[in-house]
């Protein structure tokens, strides 16, 4: 009986643990969320080394990294700056799909004083975007709505009118063939999967998982909504434009 309550104590003392650190990281990822309500103050979006954020006001810290990524970097290298961490997220394919890592996702970090600095995605990611547009984009998530509890955050970006909105061949161009593509009737998901790569540069299943979708419009093709997943942390964004809000 007495093992029985020490290992309860123990499990409880671990569960605790685990809780109150997952807790500190999303208060700060809240906190990185409400400094997008002043983007100009607190980032810089350029095309340096690809498409690269730049924290002016860095808060993330590198065991926030860590555990968000669910492991180090595949390489690390001294920079000017600090560490530039490289982390690589291998495309998932079904058996028809023959697209090689054309379309892995390489993700570059830079790391400052024990905290994120920069994050640089590859280039293609701003062939059909541009840098206002992505400001605006990622401003507008300064106003998401946050569930702690479902760990989970939704926001809305409201074009000046549908050419600002982005296309499910757009999407395409930049992210390949998705892994699914699911009818919806009036609309369509289009569903791409990744696996965080190893050390050894091998991903599986039991690695990080990344997942993202896109819902668009069978007859225009502009997007409505985008999401993604990775940690359990659910992120969303809905499309719309002026003329529909007025």
């Amino acid at each position: 009986m007495f093992i029985n309550s020490k290992r309860l104590f123990v499990f409880l003392a671990l569960f605790l643990i685990i809780i109150t650190l997952s807790s500190c990281i999303f208060v700060r990822m809240i906190k990185v969320k409400n400094q997008l309500n002043d983007f100009e103050t607190n980032f810089d979006l350029n095309d340096e080394r690809g498409l690269t954020l730049v924290f002016l006001n860095p808060v993330l810290l590198t065991d926030d990294v860590i555990w968000l990524m669910k492991g180090g970097p595949v390489s690390v290298e001294m920079i000017d700056e600090g560490e530039l961490w490289t982390y690589v997220f291998q495309k998932q394919h079904t058996v028809s799909q023959d697209e090689g890592d054309s379309y892995d996702i390489p993700i570059l970090m830079v790391i400052e004083d024990g905290k994120l600095a920069e994050v640089t995605f590859p280039k293609r990611f701003l062939k059909n975007l541009s840098i206002p547009l992505l400001k605006k984009m990622l401003a507008s998530m300064g106003n998401a709505d946050v569930s702690k509890f479902r760990r989970s955050a939704s926001s809305k970006y409201i074009g000046k009118d549908p050419t600002e909105i982005p296309t499910s061949d757009n999407v395409m161009e930049t992210l390949g063939v998705p892994y699914e593509v699911e009818d919806l009737g009036e609309n369509s998901k289009l569903s791409y999967l990744y696996y965080l790569e190893d050390s050894d540069g091998s991903a599986n299943k039991g690695n990080l998982n990344f997942e993202l979708w896109f819902i668009a419009g069978n007859e225009d093709k502009r997007l409505k909504r985008v999401g993604g997943k990775i940690r359990g942390v659910k992120l969303s964004l809905d499309f719309d434009t002026i003329q529909n809000n007025l």
